[in-house]
Order: C-alpha cells, then structure tokens, then sequence
C-alpha cells in the first residue's frame, strides 16, 4: 500500500516496476539527514482495544525506510524518533510491536550500505504513574535538545498565558516557557539537525484536539513535555477550557493539584492521593448519578492546544539546526499515516480499534490531514485545529487553498471526497467532541474498503 502511493503521486514515474526505481528520490538526496516521526505515544492501550489503534505500526515504517535507504545511496543519515508519553516505556513499546526487530534490520541493512541508523527516545524524562498521578521520574537523553523561540509568530500570542497548564504539574514552567513574548519550546536536536522530515501518524482520534494526524504528531518534537500548554484553567466564564461545565469537586481537584503536585510534587503526592480516595467515595456514595462535566481541555471548546500544535508545525518546517527560525522551510516535508488499523473513540491513550484499511501519503502535512479527516467522517473546517491551520498555511503558500487538493486513489469515488457531502468512514469522534465534528452520511460499515490513497497538493 505504501509503494502504490507512491505510484500514485508519479514519484519517479518513469522508473517505476523497475530495479532502480526511486520515488522518495524526489524529496531526498545523498548525504542528507533523514528523520521518520512516527507516533509511539504509549506501550499500551489505555482502554480495552489493541496496541495497534495507538501507535503507528512499524510494517508501516518499514517500506518507508527500505525507500529512504534507496535514495540515500551509500552516505546519509536515518533517524526513526519521538519523544511519546511521559510514562511511556520505550523499550516494551519497540518490543511489543516489533520496532526492535525491525531496528536490528534497519541498523544492519544501513551499515552494509555505508548509512546511519538510529532509533531514539526524544524525551528529557520518563515518569511512571500510581494511582493515577505521577510518582516516579527517571531522567533521560540530557543535552539531547535546544530550545527554539517563536516570538510573536506564536499561535499563543492571543490568550492569558497566566492560565496555562502543560503536561506536568508545574505551571509555573510552563508559563515561563510563554513568558514575555518569548513562546519557548524544547527541541531534539536531530529533529533540528535533518533535512528531511517524513511524518508518519496513526488515522486517530483525540481528546484535546479532535483528531491526531500529521499536525499533531509534531507534538513528539519537544523534548520537555511541560513545555507543552496543552489547556487553561478554569471555565470558559474566567477565560479557561479545562472545564465545560465544572462541578465542585472540579474546581477543588484543580486547587489542590496546583497547590499540593505544583509547588512539591514530592511531597504534595501523599496527601492528593487521599483526596482523590475521598473523591471517589463521593462518586460512589450517589454523585456518579451527576452529569459528568468534561474536564482537561478534553472537548471540543480547547483553545489552547490546538495553538501549541500550530507553533510547533512552525518549528518543524523553519526553525534551522541552531534554532533560529526562518522566513522559509529550511526542510523538505513527506507524509504517510497509517490508517491500516486507526482509532476511535478515546484516543490517542484509549481508542477502539477501526480497521480503516487505508494508507495516505503526500507533501503538505494541512492537505494530507484534511483529506484525512474527511476520510474519517469528520468536517475538518468544525475542527479549530485544521481551521486555523488553513490560516497558518497561506503566510506559507498564499495560493493554497483546499480547492486545490488532487487526492489520487485506486478507489474512484475516493477521489471525489472533498467534492462531496458524502462521509468514507464513520470514526466515533471523542464524547467531549460527538456531536460537533461529524459529516452527516456516514459510509455503512459494509461498504467499507481497503485502499492506499494517493495525494498531491497543488
């Protein structure tokens, strides 16, 4: 499937069903460094469903890097990296989906032909978790990152830093990385270091954003998760998206996380344990009967998390190796997600395995995820990250436009899926986003079909 997207996008046409058939010569050259991002966020699904409907599955990667290997030649360099979860455990990661074998391949392979190969964990840190908080942290890759500064090019720049909440405990950190105009967010260096980025995300959905696709998958760029707004706190009626509608016991969680886990997490854990014991006597004394309030910025008002996913799409593309950002790309982009078993539901920890049976591949990583979305039965415009991506991509190329899309598919009436009101599939959104993001004719799950879709942005 991966191949015939390529075939599809007319890379190297000419050569093509031949030995010497190169397509990702097009994007990469001898000697280059070469990133694959994959989307390993966690070791295990949360929920009920498979590992699978999590990560992006290395049978994925693999052609990929067989390619990347071709157009290398005999000099270059092949990183496979994220920096996923916090308590992600990286190493049960690679071995129960099979990414240390094909690591071993991989290593061999591109010794033999005179390359690089490494597979790294991005992250500064490693934390485990009980009782669902954090009680354990590991450090990891120290001076491994940079730290990359957007100015007032930050997607940020609109709202009340003061209310920021990262991934950790401390917001004290994260609204210094925010502070004073200065939008800082901590890079890996070979992300920086590469001249060529291939993203390859899983079709999912997510809590915070809606949908988890090239865009999101930039989040694995950042090194210090707490670096990452990813909500703020409070009600939208005190200038927050934590909370829709929140009850007491909302409000006092938040005082006391800020109060007993943000100041001394290491001591603080004890006593926020005991009140998150009483809280669930509270449920289970009757208040489970209570309309549940969704809370973490995980529904479809997020106003935060969507603008540090724009910045960090900024980075990707501009930011050069020392960190400086650009007024052009300084690297070249490529796009495959894996959509062979997707997720929906509660993704990206929880989702329910969706047997999507597509691969998409492309240049521009706003095109390729709004054909995506579409695919999934979501309309990309309801969705304030691809909306305002739309936004961030004409101070880029001022022509793009979604009209301009060509999807190329060996499935006909894929190709026609931005020209109609017509879902393909029917992913189940997040309960904090049913009901806000769904296109209206959802394809029967009979009709469903495997396909590899090709697409070219023009």
């Amino acid at each position: 499937m991966v191949r015939d997207c390529f075939r599809l996008l007319g890379l190297d046409k000419a050569n093509f069903g031949r030995p010497e058939w190169n397509p990702l010569g097009e994007v990469i050259s001898p000697g280059q460094r070469v990133l694959i991002k994959p989307n390993f966020v966690l070791h295990f699904n949360a929920g009920q469903g498979p590992l699978n409907a999590v990560i992006t599955h290395p049978s994925v990667i693999r052609p990929i890097c067989d390619y990347v290997m071709i157009a290398l030649r005999s000099d270059g360099e092949l990183v496979v990296g994220d920096a996923p979860q916090m308590n992600c455990d990286f190493n049960r990661l690679c071995e129960a989906s099979g990414m240390n074998t094909l690591a071993e391949y991989l290593e061999l392979a591109c010794r033999r032909r005179g390359i690089t190969f490494r597979l790294l964990d991005f992250r500064n840190e490693q934390t485990s978790y009980k009782h669902g908080i954090v009680w354990k942290r590991t450090p990891l890759n120290s001076g491994q990152s940079l730290s990359v500064s957007l100015d007032n090019n930050s997607s940020m720049e609109a709202i009340d830093i003061t209310l920021l909440y990262g991934a950790d405990y401390s917001r004290r950190q994260t609204i210094q990385a925010h502070h004073g105009h200065r939008h800082r967010y901590i890079i890996a260096r070979p992300v920086l270091e590469s001249d060529v980025i291939i993203s390859v995300p899983k079709l999912k959905v997510h809590r915070k954003v809606g949908a988890t696709l090239n865009l999101k998958n930039t989040v694995g760029i950042n090194t210090d998760k707490n670096h990452l707004a990813h909500y703020r706190i409070g009600s939208p009626a005190k200038g927050g998206d934590e909370f829709s509608d929140p009850r007491w016991q909302d409000r006092t969680e938040r005082l006391l996380s800020d109060m007993l886990l943000g100041r001394s997490w290491r001591f603080g854990k004890y006593p926020f344990v005991v009140w998150r014991a009483f809280r669930k006597a509270l449920a289970y004394l009757g208040s489970r009967a209570e309309r549940p309030a969704f809370s973490y910025g995980n529904w479809h008002g997020n106003d935060t998390a969507w603008r540090m996913v724009l910045d960090l799409n900024r980075i990707l593309l501009f930011a050069d190796s020392k960190g400086i950002v650009q007024a052009r790309p300084v690297r070249k982009y490529f796009s495959v997600i894996d959509g062979v078993i997707g997720g929906e539901g509660e993704g990206p920890l929880h989702p329910t395995a969706f047997p999507s049976g597509i691969v998409l591949a492309g240049f521009n990583p706003v095109a390729v995820d709004w054909l995506a979305a579409r695919l999934m039965g979501f309309e990309p415009v309801r969705i304030p990250l691809y909306r305002h991506a739309l936004d961030q991509m004409r101070e880029w190329v001022p022509a793009f436009s979604i009209e301009r899309i060509r999807p190329l598919s060996n499935v006909p009436r894929f190709e026609t899926v931005l020209q109609t009101s017509d879902a393909v599939f029917n992913f189940r959104a997040p309960a904090g986003w049913r009901g806000h993001i769904e296109m209206e004719l959802p394809l029967r799950e009979s009709e469903q079909v495997e396909a590899a879709v090709g697409m070219i942005s023009q």
